[in-house]
């Protein structure tokens, strides 16, 4: 059974999530903040269809088979933006809360 197409996709958006969550709690307590801007992700992906006809026929002693083949692919750019957002639709920073902003 072939792959889901978009498997790859949700797999990528699920490390980065894991990646952000380890640098917030990397930088917890840290004087120097960073606030996350969007996340672009950019994927190539190639769409590909074969069909095939394959024809024999059996005259004893003899066999005669034809085939043809046809195929057509197209490749598409898929471009996503991503906004990380805390639990509550806020600007996700990486570290710990602070009064201020870093100078």
């Amino acid at each position: 059974m072939p792959q889901e197409p978009w498997a790859e996709l949700g797999e990528t958006i699920s490390a980065i999530r894991a990646e952000l969550q380890s640098a917030m709690e990397t930088g917890e307590g840290e004087p120097l903040k960073f606030r996350t801007g969007p996340v672009e992700l950019e994927f190539t992906v190639e769409v590909k269809k074969d069909s095939g006809v394959r024809t024999r026929v059996f005259v004893l002693p003899w066999t005669v088979e034809a085939q043809g083949a046809a195929s057509a692919s197209r490749v598409h750019r898929v471009k996503l933006t991503l906004q990380p957002v805390d639990g509550d639709d806020n600007d996700l920073k990486i570290s710990a809360d602070s009064p201020q902003r870093p100078k």
